[in-house]
């Protein structure tokens, strides 16, 4: 495998809300541990919006969001929510898998379920937002949150297997890895 190597300037600082968002959150038993691409194209906002969606209103007490740019560039606690989970979801806009990839740059062994939410709703989207209405940006992001709450959130709060396989492990998928294998 190969790997690209990058220097990312250390800092002093943190944000306080993102860390007392962390230390509120840190719980036991942990939370799911929800982060998203956050990609700036048309795929990765639904991804956003719908990781937003299963921890801010679908899934609150079972699943908490973690912020990929604190966890990626700083060792503090939005790092730490994901270190201590039992599960990460990793909510992916497309193929490219970019929060996981970054994630197991700085935790390696992580090994996220990875949901490739482009091919869990039908509309073809172009890169650009502005080239999309934000109740269609909507609309696919609650098909993704959906999906993630009945597949990834409820099923581990009940213990049970999934009846419908993960989208990180579909046939139509195959491409896109999960846990990197």
């Amino acid at each position: 495998m190969n790997y690209e190597t990058i220097k990312i300037e250390k800092v002093e600082k943190t944000c306080p809300a993102c860390e007392e968002y962390a230390e509120k959150h840190s719980t036991n038993p942990p939370r799911i541990a929800v982060m998203a691409c956050e990609g700036a194209c048309a795929k990765g906002e639904v991804a956003r919006i719908a990781a937003n969606m299963v921890t801010h209103q679908l899934a609150r007490e079972n699943t908490v969001r973690i912020c990929l740019g604190g966890a990626f560039t700083k060792d503090t606690g939005q790092r730490n929510l994901v270190r201590r989970t039992n599960k990460t979801i990793a909510i992916e806009g497309c193929f490219i898998s970019c929060s996981s990839r970054m994630m197991k740059g700085v935790l390696p062994g992580l090994c996220p379920e990875i949901i490739q939410a482009d091919m869990l709703y039908e509309t073809s989207l172009p890169f650009g937002i502005d080239e999309v209405s934000e109740e269609e940006l909507r609309e696919c992001a609650n098909t993704v949150a959906e999906a993630v709450v009945a597949e990834h959130v409820k099923n581990s709060a009940t213990g049970k297997a999934s009846a419908k396989e993960s989208v990180c492990s579909s046939s139509k998928n195959k491409n896109s890895g999960c846990c990197g294998k």
